[in-house]
């Protein structure tokens, strides 16, 4: 036994040098951090000239350029977290719940949140392993694409003097469906061209989103309000669109995984479409987000179209250096199932460094039957399982010499025994004892579907900074000499589904200070709240 883990280390090492790349289609990505630089990979010709792919322009500047109001938001998002799992003093509870009925504030902190995406998720992606390197693929926010798809046919139109409102109404709707097609499909030619094997995307066009955008224009194009059983039946067409269109493209690139984040919402995927995650096919996979061993209660769920389980709670990532008084990284814990899908898509490297030859409905097969099974999961995905990183990489390197099915098995039985170390890279984070405890600290235990909020991936979004105006900084509670290098879990965003979100309520009162107004944790008891079952 001895002999065959040696062998197994020996031959696993060996293929140690080989990188893996994970395609990252997102947006807010820091491309001159120094930790994600070394690690992106150096695209070829771009044969898709006359779209922005791979450019840090909107990086350049933040978003929030007001250093008084930034650590404003920084301390917002610390006190959010501290609320799910200790509680407020009353000073802290006051000043949090006059910042959350300020709508013009809390916009900041959202374009803040938008604005890092993609560096948290590249972070993410980067966890483990140093033979891994990421592509960004700019495919958000971003206004309708320069190059369209050669049509030498021509779209066939009706006469402009002869269309009704609802005319209009429908042809804007066809047009929004063409944008999201056209864009995944030139996204994934380019990853193609690059040989990118891995694509991340966490983002997602939403039941909710769609629902609320088509009553929208309906009234705008016809000034009139459209009929609930006509709008179902408008969405469930345009989903069912834009899904079977996007299959096509995926499986013209069989040689690539494609990992989906399940979304935010809740809800049932079976039950209510969310693209792309609802897409199956052997070289696709969709990850619900994790709260310990438990489905986060914001994560969307699906028996037949949610494969696995992923951590998704306050996972540590990077911020954008921009936001760095000093220079000194940031580090932030975010939320939602852009974290989970990360996550997998970083096990998907390491498992692909390790054997090469793995086709990725392979890598696929690894991840889903290698996981911890749950029997409270069974109902609600695909697996029944959350990802068991260890255990997945025993079967990588089990698979180099037998065949898959027997790699898996003997992985599971738990008769090899292989080291935590199997893994040569480490987390973006210094190995922090005090600042892991900080981070520890900072986790929440229970996060609703209205503080989650998702990336949209419709086209007609154009990234637009929203001025970092807002009221003079509040007094009343001092705000930390130096940034927070520890801030509360945060994820995508739909601009869609802003419901306000619940000031968590003060804990008990705290004992007297010299300062009445001073911000005194250290005084007050609290109580932290357990997970909720599923």
């Amino acid at each position: 036994m001895r002999f065959l883990f040696l062998f197994l280390i020996l031959t696993w090492a060996s293929a140690a040098f080989t990188a893996t790349t994970i395609g990252i289609i997102d947006t807010g990505f820091d491309l001159d951090h120094d930790f994600l630089k070394p690690k992106i990979m150096t695209p070829g010709p771009n044969e898709l000239s006359g779209w922005d792919f791979h450019n840090n322009t909107h990086l350049k500047k933040p978003v929030i350029e007001d250093q008084s109001l930034l650590q404003e938001i920084l301390l917002y998002r610390n006190l959010r977290a501290k609320g799910h799992t200790e509680g407020l003093s009353m000073a802290e509870f006051e000043w949090f719940k006059k910042r959350s009925a300020n709508k013009n504030f809390l916009n900041q902190v959202k374009s803040f949140k938008k604005h890092s995406h993609g560096t948290f998720v590249a972070g993410i992606a980067l966890r483990e392993g140093e033979n891994i390197n990421i592509f960004p693929i700019r495919g958000l926010h971003l206004p309708t694409p320069v190059l369209a798809i050669n049509d030498a046919s021509g779209p066939e139109t009706t006469p402009l003097k002869s269309k009704t409102p609802e005319d209009k109404f429908n042809e804007d709707l066809k047009n929004s469906q063409d944008r999201v097609i056209k864009k995944f499909s030139k996204i994934c030619r380019y990853l193609s061209i690059n040989g990118i094997n891995i694509v991340n995307a966490s983002y997602g066009i939403t039941y909710k989103n769609i629902n609320s955008k088509f009553r929208e224009k309906y009234l705008e194009f016809t000034g009139a309000e459209i009929e609930e059983t006509k709008l179902q039946k408008l969405v469930q067409d345009y989903f069912e669109n834009i899904q079977a269109r996007t299959t096509k493209i995926i499986q013209k690139y069989p040689r690539m995984l494609f990992v989906f984040s399940a979304g935010n919402s809740g809800i049932d995927n079976d039950q209510f479409p969310h693209y792309p995650s609802k897409i199956k096919l052997p070289n696709t996979l969709s990850v619900a987000a994790m709260n310990g061993d438990f489905l986060a209660s914001f994560s969307n769920f699906g028996k037949l179209h949610v494969d696995i389980g992923a951590p998704g709670v306050a996972i540590l990532s990077l911020v954008p250096k921009i936001y760095s008084q000093d220079g000194s990284d940031l580090y932030s814990p975010s939320s939602g199932t852009s974290m989970a899908a990360p996550y997998v898509a970083n096990l998907a490297a390491q498992i692909l460094n390790i054997n090469l030859k793995l086709k990725p409905e392979e890598v696929k097969k690894i991840i889903l039957e290698t996981g911890d099974e749950k029997d409270h999961l069974k109902p609600r995905l695909l697996s029944g399982a959350i990802v068991n990183n260890d255990m997945a990489l025993k079967a990588a390197l089990l698979s180099r010499d037998m065949v898959l099915e027997s790699s898996i098995t003997l992985a599971k039985s738990g008769l090899i025994q292989i080291e935590d170390s199997i893994s040569i890279g480490r987390p973006p984070l210094a190995n922090s004892d005090e600042l892991k405890k900080k981070v520890m600290d900072a986790i929440p235990k229970d996060i609703t579907p209205q503080e989650i909020e998702e990336i949209q991936a419709t086209s007609e979004e154009s990234f637009s900074p929203q001025s970092s105006v807002t009221d003079k900084p509040d007094s009343s509670v001092p705000l930390p000499l130096k940034f927070p290098a520890v801030q509360p879990p945060d994820a995508d965003s739909d601009p869609s589904n802003q419901n306000a979100e619940q000031s968590p309520p003060p804990s008990e009162v705290p004992k007297p200070s010299s300062s009445p107004d001073a911000l005194q944790p250290d005084q007050t008891q609290y109580s932290k709240i357990e997970p909720s079952s599923p």
